[in-house]
């Protein structure tokens, strides 16, 4: 090995310890700053990493939101297998208090704003739960509701969530 082939294997390997170092304080910082970095590969909304604030209420329509589903709706997406066990919903913000949201002709409709289609049937076949009728986001709740994948469990199907459910709200940082 010539001494240039020797320097640009150290060179190498000091751009690569550099990177681990970083990466390393970056792993350590994140954390502290009451903040995390989500990984999201469920098709309700694009895959890619999410900032997300813990502890954060979501403020504007179109915000990002991690929460715990509510008991109905955790049985059957643990219970389907949508999701891993236990693993929070992220979803947009889709409705704040006071807005109204309905079901309509198979539409789901919010604010007067068509939403996307309401199924009876899920992917496997088995049936969905069905809101009739029109409701009013209330007071210490949201409306999560994703139109980048019509299918998404979302609002139309478990309807406004408890505040008291949001883990965090955030915004993409990079998504594919």
């Amino acid at each position: 090995m010539t001494r240039g082939n020797i320097a640009k294997a150290l060179r190498l390997y000091a751009v690569a310890a550099a990177m681990i170092l970083l990466a390393t304080i970056a792993g350590a910082a994140i954390p502290m700053s009451g903040h995390e970095l989500v990984f999201n590969d469920s098709p309700s909304v694009p895959r890619g990493l999410y900032w997300i604030r813990l502890g954060a209420q979501p403020r504007e329509r179109g915000d990002y939101v991690i929460f715990v589903p509510p008991d109905s709706a955790a049985a059957l997406i643990y219970g389907r297998g949508w999701l891993p066990k236990s693993m929070p919903l992220l979803k947009p913000l889709g409705g704040v208090e006071g807005d109204s949201y309905c079901v309509t002709g198979g539409r789901f409709i919010v604010n007067s704003i068509d939403a996307g289609p309401v199924y009876f049937l899920d992917a496997q076949g088995l049936p969905l739960p069905q809101m009739r009728g029109c409701r009013r986001v209330g007071h210490r709740e949201f409306l999560p509701v994703s139109s980048y994948f019509d299918r998404s469990f979302d609002g139309r199907y478990m309807g406004a969530v408890s505040t008291a459910n949001v883990l965090g709200s955030g915004h993409p940082l990079l998504t594919f």
